[in-house]
């Protein structure tokens, strides 16, 4: 399965940026990673455009609440019969509008406290590996 995240600008924080390179190399081990940055209050046409055919995720603080297990076990679901492609989007400081929520397969919250943009990403990114370690039975994730 490919994954595609698009995000709202490039992350401007050194420890952002470290961060997300890292777990972006960490994951092209298990799965091809893109990382797409759009121009700040890029337009829903804009993600559509980005993210083609490809399943459509919305990280929003109004999403349905999955739990790293949750998650695991949808990445099993899909990976047995589902999409080839996941596009991840990740709003800029503004978040998402209804429109958008509208425009993708399913909203995800990554918990119950607002985060700036550049910490989702960081986050997202570590649990996509966090989850990609659980498959490969690695020593990562503790219960």
């Amino acid at each position: 399965m490919k994954w595609h995240v698009i995000t709202t600008g490039k992350p401007s924080f050194p420890w952002s940026r470290d961060g997300c390179d890292m777990y972006l190399t960490r994951l092209q081990r298990f799965a091809p990673v893109r990382l797409t940055h759009l121009k700040n209050g890029a337009t829903p046409e804009a993600y559509q455009k980005a993210s083609d055919s490809a399943y459509r995720i919305a990280l929003d603080e109004k999403g349905q609440r999955l739990d790293t297990m949750g998650l695991y076990r949808q990445l099993t679901n899909w990976e047995v019969d589902g999409p080839k492609e996941i596009a991840v989007w990740i709003g800029g400081a503004d978040g998402f509008g209804c429109d958008i929520r509208q425009q993708v397969d399913l909203t995800l919250r990554l918990g119950d406290f607002t985060l700036m943009h550049e910490l989702a990403l960081l986050v997202w990114l570590e649990q996509l590996y966090r989850i990609h370690t659980l498959k490969a039975n690695l020593p990562y994730h503790r219960d």
